[in-house]
């Protein structure tokens, strides 16, 4: 039940005066401090429209494993799956561990691995543009001269053997940042 005001002068009747405008100034500085728009907006947006536009994609999951910790008297010692810097993303049949490093004239260098090991095209997406490489029979792959501190993405996409066997024709990485 919506109330409705005495008279018609009052409330949402009534046109905003320098009160609601202080109120609103208030609320929208507050928007802005404590959730402001991200500004990678566009980024985020467009990385999702160009997954769209792949019908078929599986998407990879970003895998984190957890810590073991072991214990032995006194002592106590945390071990930790793999490199600290590397990302795992995994889908239904395939996982995909990228680790960037930094190379020369401050870009970064993106050492991936496949599984299960066979040969796959590889597409790396950023807001640069996109770039080709192809796996080795490991499933091992390089990518050379990234900028730093962008977001990208991995489509991988599987040669006709590894299909066959059951592997999605095309897997998609959620975008993280380098």
């Amino acid at each position: 039940m919506k109330m409705q005001p005495e008279y018609e002068s009052q409330g949402e009747f009534e046109p905003l005066d320098s009160c609601d405008e202080r109120i609103l100034a208030v609320i929208n500085e507050l928007h802005h401090r404590d959730d402001p728009i991200p500004t990678d907006l566009n980024e985020r947006v467009q990385f999702v429209l160009e997954l769209e536009a792949e019908l078929d994609a599986r998407v990879a999951d970003v895998y984190r494993p957890t810590e073991l910790t072991l214990v032995r008297g006194d002592a106590e010692l945390t071990v930790n799956q793999g490199d600290p810097a590397s990302i795992t993303f995994d889908c239904e049949s395939v996982a995909v561990m990228v680790t960037p490093r930094p190379s020369a004239l401050g870009e970064l260098r993106l050492d991936g691995w496949i599984a299960p090991e066979g040969s796959y095209e590889v597409e790396l997406r950023s807001p640069s543009g996109a770039r080709r490489v192809s796996t080795d029979e490991s499933g091992r792959f390089v990518v050379e001269g990234l900028p730093n501190d962008q977001m990208f993405q991995l489509v991988v996409r599987p040669e006709e053997d590894l299909q066959r066997v059951g592997l999605p024709a095309v897997v998609v990485t959620p975008a993280v940042r380098l």
